[in-house]
């Protein structure tokens, strides 16, 4: 394809798509860019790497811990991050990273601190002012210490002999699970010293305490009833065996499945922990704190979105003018001044839209069309709401789709000479007008139970999804039936199986590492061109004829954007911070940024 073809063939793709914002030649305002499709309007790139990677400009450690991607706009960089744990929305210059501002909107902040009062209060057990650590485990757990700040190595010996102390009941000078078991939760067991040689008779004499502790009935079996509450509740399913000619658990621990299970799970351990083990445990793993949770601390515990898989906010800033829209990762949207970070107005996706906070928390980048801002609160008001850019105000609700939220982010296209909206939700990738919230059509080919993740593409009247969990990614063509939108299945390709990636159409052809390997495959047809490992899953973003294919653990690679062939052009290995890169790379001002937790670099590749 010859270049004249390709721009012409890239302009009739783009063609059902609308531009979100105004934006500069250096700007890149939203998810995905101007568009919202994955495309920068970055030229007079790079082509090739040097072996050492394109240089770095400057690298800050101060974005705060999250997901999210970055915004760009008339030389400021917008995202968000938790800051100490709670959620902040933050500015930088484009010129050297410096900071300009880092908020929590204003009616955040009040509830954060009303809820800290009340928690330290309910915390401070013996009303001395301070909340010790002995106070801060009966309550919160281990997960106070991921807040501790404060200490010294050399304070550690003190510090674990005090908790030993505070929690040893029974004065005998070690903690068993009764005493410390809810506290330390999982650690119990990783603080405990293994003498695998007295295995079987450590074995025995734990099950035997065991049946002791709870046997009401004395008949040396511990029924589920007896177990409530104990160390046998929690290893119950996992220690009763089932039955050989029933294939059932019969609700009923032995001593001999207690020891069996011991031996398997536990082997060596007595069920004790010794001041000596607690005090080694608490080196190696929570010198840096002192055992006193602050206030300050206590709002780290609860800032912000708090998830097994990361903690922190998912979605990215849009910028308007000379304002921001944040949505963060508990629902909190907020509309801010772009110089200042002044809160302008806030509402709740779940206490004001009554919306239903997905599992792995909001994770949206609001959108902008006009005088509206359109975001996806879900639930049965509507999944999708439009505000009043200005106000917050709600301007319409999706009465007609009515689903959960889940975490894509909408997009708006013209199909079928109708404005529109489109969104992938829990159970649908759907279309309303932009105007009312009118429901359109909808295809579910692509959806799956667990994550939809990925924004769709839209062109030439056709729209394709993907997400991933075994599921993959399906084209629906959109058609008029007496003046009514349908949605049809045109194909369907479980290779295109996408995570939190994305997908970027260029030409006839669609580009993604959403489950893997770098796949291009053709749009209309389905069609695969080629498919490569690449720097495996993640998610990318094209400029000036190439992919910038960022993989979630921390390497990229500088790819040309054409159907021919796989051509790679340069790779670098980054540090990670110990979870995957999930943010989105960007590229603006002749500049590539990657966020990867805390940390935002960036390159040099003009």
């Amino acid at each position: 394809m010859n270049r004249v073809a390709f721009i012409a063939s890239l302009l009739l793709s783009c063609s059902t798509v609308l531009a979100q914002l105004p934006s500069g030649p250096n700007d890149y305002p939203q998810w995905r860019g101007p568009n919202r499709d994955g495309m920068s309007n970055d030229k007079g790139l790079l082509k090739e790497w040097p072996e050492a990677g394109p240089q770095i400009a400057w690298q800050i450690d101060n974005v705060g811990v999250g997901y999210s991607a970055i915004a760009i706009k008339d030389g400021i960089i917008v995202t968000m991050g938790d800051l100490n744990g709670v959620e902040h929305i933050i500015a930088v210059k484009v010129e050297d990273g410096s900071r300009l501002w880092a908020v929590q909107p204003k009616p955040v902040s009040e509830a954060l601190a009303a809820k800290i009062d009340a928690e330290f209060k309910n915390l401070d057990r013996n009303e001395d002012g301070k909340v010790d650590e002995v106070e801060a485990l009966s309550r919160l757990g281990w997960n106070f210490n991921k807040y501790d700040s404060g200490g010294t190595a050399a304070g550690v010996a003190a510090r674990a002999a005090y908790v030993v102390a505070g929690l040893d009941a029974n004065k005998d000078g070690k903690l068993n699970y009764a005493e410390a078991g809810n506290q330390f939760r999982e650690h119990f067991l990783r603080m405990e010293t293994i003498d695998e040689k007295k295995a079987p008779e450590l074995a025995e004499s734990r099950a035997q305490s065991l049946i002791a502790e709870k046997d009401a009935d004395k008949d040396d079996k511990i029924t589920r009833e007896e177990s409530r509450g104990s160390y046998l509740d929690r290893i119950f399913n996992s220690a009763d065996q089932k039955d050989p000619k029933t294939n059932k658990n019969d609700q009923i621990l032995t001593r001999q499945e207690i020891v069996t299970y011991l031996l398997k799970r536990e082997k060596g351990t007595d069920g004790l922990l010794t001041a000596d083990e607690v005090k080694s445990y608490y080196e190696k793993h929570v010198a840096d704190g002192d055992g006193i949770l602050t206030r300050d601390e206590l709002k780290g515990l609860h800032g912000g979105y708090r998830n097994g898989q990361g903690d922190g906010p998912r979605g990215t800033p849009t910028i308007d003018g000379e304002r921001v829209y944040a949505e963060g990762g508990n629902g909190d949207l907020t509309c801010l001044d772009l110089k200042t970070g002044e809160t302008l107005w806030h509402t709740s996706m779940t206490k004001d839209l009554g919306g239903g906070r997905p599992g792995w928390g909001y994770s949206e980048s609001p959108m902008i069309q006009g005088d509206l801002l359109i975001v996806t609160p879900g639930g049965k008001s509507g999944t999708l709401a439009a505000l009043n850019k200005m106000t917050g105000e709600v301007v319409w609700r999706s009465e007609q789709a009515t689903e959960g939220a889940h975490y894509s982010s909408p997009i708006v296209a013209t199909i079928g000479g109708v404005k529109q909206v489109v969104q992938f939700a829990r159970e649908n990738v759907f279309g309303v007008t932009l105007d009312k919230g009118e429901l359109l059509w909808k295809y579910n080919g692509a959806n799956n139970g667990t994550a939809n993740c990925c924004t769709a593409i839209v062109a030439k009247d056709h729209v394709f999804v993907a997400s991933s969990y075994g599921t993959g990614g399906g084209l629906a063509k959109i058609t008029d039936d007496n003046g009514a939108q349908n949605a049809s299945e045109v194909y369907f390709e479980k290779k295109m199986s996408i995570h939190h990636g994305g997908i970027v159409l260029i030409g006839d052809y669609m580009y993604t590492n959403g489950g893997g390997s770098l796949i291009c495959i053709e749009f209309l047809t389905g069609k695969i061109a080629w498919q490569n490992r690449s720097v495996g899953k993640g998610s990318l973003v094209a400029a000036d004829g190439m992919l910038y294919v960022l993989s979630e653990r921390q390497e990229l690679a500088l790819v040309e954007a054409t159907p021919e062939e796989y051509r790679e052009s340069g790779r670098i290995k980054m540090q990670g911070h110990g979870r995957p890169s999930w943010a989105h790379p960007v590229v603006a001002g002749g500049v590539l940024y990657v966020r990867d937790q805390h940390t935002l670099t960036a390159y040099k590749v003009r």
